[in-house]
């Protein structure tokens, strides 16, 4: 399933500068300091494995909080997909019900009601489900508002950009793949494959191995691994790689697929322009699931046990073994390509070459960890709304600050330093304004500020003119120094930023 935000924004980048080839460079010597890729903000969310309130911290510096969510989150399993455009986050709870945060707006909405066999989202908002009666529905922002019973049971789902389905099931010696564009009830376009196996193993291979990136739909059926065209829902590959197929990884590019067989110590590297196996990486055991770095540089694999051996896709070679839980979250390939992964009650950030210890985060593996690209938590500058610096230093008492206290603070804007407001500046701002909002809709604005009230006062509405647009701040203030008006946006329990001036 695609999930980050990561995966749109590096094939963006790939395209466009064509530095993103499957075969990454790794950093000049062996042990040489890792570096994170230009592009948006690295980000890292964290919430307790329990529930609670999520987190955002700009990578490295986890213990500066930029954001927190407005709500509780439940307990997470996995992550579904991120949406920059619209800031929602798609992941699943522990039951298996869906979830979406509102990263704009610190908002959660958990859908219950259905027992669901499959899930799929593309951007976060929209979320695909098949349900234990065998309906498909989908499920919005605005609440469940399509259900359709495909005309073969479904087994594994692939939401697309156009805001279609793509629906794979087993029938027979055949694998169907079709197309259905809500709220039609029809399917639109179909494509099948004569595969062998028997009909139980192939629909549990193909709930397993479902992969999307790009314009290709991917995944394993029996022996065999298949892809398929998103656009026109056209074969893309067929290809018998001999025997069962365990797990599929696909690269950011989607050239090269990495393909598990069961009970093999053997990847298998499917090329899309060979349209068979290129290459093969022999490992110290059988894999039973594989995870790939969102920009291409490592590849995780789940060996026996707590062992994960971990590959580098420069070389496709295996750099070495950590021993760790295999999580939904983690392990997990941070911005810089470290690994990050669990060690008893810690979480420990391993150099992406040499596998030595770069970090250990205490009590790091009590939280669900999940890493973005994402520009959208930058405060907005007053009068110009355009964004501002994160603050380059650690906070004065970074305690204060960290992921379990769910203290959040706002980022600092460029005109002060990165603790006292106006400490070791030439000028002293005057005033400082507390935002819980900028947005297009009036009514939104309305709703935003109606559930804050601090000190006996609510929020107040100001309108703006951009471009033609109006935009509706929600703010409190202003207030004469930094400390009141971060005070009073943390006794508000929402989401908020603090910039200089009046609004």
């Amino acid at each position: 399933m695609r999930t980050l935000l990561a995966s749109a924004l590096v094939l963006l980048a790939c395209g466009v500068t064509g530095g993103c080839a499957d075969r990454a460079s790794p950093p000049s010597g062996a042990g040489a300091p890792p570096s994170i890729p230009a592009g948006p903000d690295p980000v890292i969310l964290r919430v307790a494995r329990t529930g609670g309130v999520l987190t955002a911290a700009r990578y490295p510096a986890l213990d500066s909080i930029v954001w927190r969510s407005a709500a509780r989150v439940p307990a997470l399993s996995q992550i579904l997909a991120f949406g920059s455009e619209d800031g929602y986050l798609a992941a699943l709870d522990t039951s298996g019900a869906p979830v979406r945060v509102d990263l704009r707006l610190g908002s959660v909405a958990t859908m219950r009601g259905d027992t669901l066999r499959a899930v799929s989202s593309e951007d976060g908002g929209a979320i695909y489900a098949l349900t234990s009666s065998g309906e498909l529905t989908r499920y919005t922002p605005s609440g469940g508002d399509w259900r359709f019973r495909p005309p073969v049971p479904a087994d594994a789902l692939s939401a697309q950009r156009d805001g279609s389905l793509v629906v794979v099931g087993a029938q027979g010696e055949r694998v169907l793949v079709w197309r259905v564009r809500p709220p039609n009830q029809a399917v639109s376009d179909s494509l099948s494959f004569k595969v062998g196996g028997e009909v139980p193993l192939l629909r549990m291979s193909l709930a397993q191995t479902i992969g999307a990136v790009g314009d290709r739909i991917f995944f394993g059926a029996d022996e065999q691994v298949l892809a398929v065209r998103s656009r026109d829902l056209t074969k893309a590959l067929d290809v018998d790689v001999g025997d069962p197929v365990q797990a599929i990884a696909a690269t950011p590019s989607g050239d090269r697929l990495f393909v598990a067989r069961a009970d093999d110590e053997t990847l298998r590297i499917v090329d899309r322009f060979e349209e068979g196996v290129s290459g093969k990486i022999r490992l110290p055991g059988p894999v039973r699931a594989l995870r790939m770095d969102p920009l291409g540089r490592v590849l995780l694999a789940r060996g026996g046990g707590d062992s994960v051996y971990v590959v580098s896709l420069a070389s496709d070679a295996m750099i070495g073994v950590v021993q760790s839980a295999w999580r939904g979250d983690l392990p997990l390939v941070l911005p810089d390509a470290a690994v990050a992964y669990t060690r008893g009650n810690d979480v420990v950030f391993a150099h992406p070459t040499t596998l030595a210890d770069m970090r250990v985060v205490a009590g790091g593996a009590g939280q669900f960890w999940h890493t973005v690209r994402w520009n959208g938590f930058r405060p907005r500058a007053a009068g110009l709304d355009q964004p501002v610096q994160f603050r380059q230093s650690a906070p004065r008492d970074s305690s204060d600050f960290s992921a379990d206290s769910g203290d959040a603070r706002a980022v600092t804007p460029p005109g002060s330093t990165s603790t006292d407001a106006g400490a070791g500046s030439d000028t002293m701002p005057t005033a400082f304004t507390v935002s819980f909002a900028a947005v297009l809709d009036e009514a939104q604005a309305k709703a935003v500020a109606a559930r804050i009230r601090v000190d006996g006062k609510a929020p107040r509405i100001t309108a703006t003119e951009r471009s033609g647009r109006t935009l509706y701040r929600v703010v409190l203030g202003p207030y004469a120094t930094r400390a009141e008006a971060e005070r009073v946006g943390r006794a508000s329990g929402q989401s908020y930023w603090v910039f200089e001036g009046a609004p």
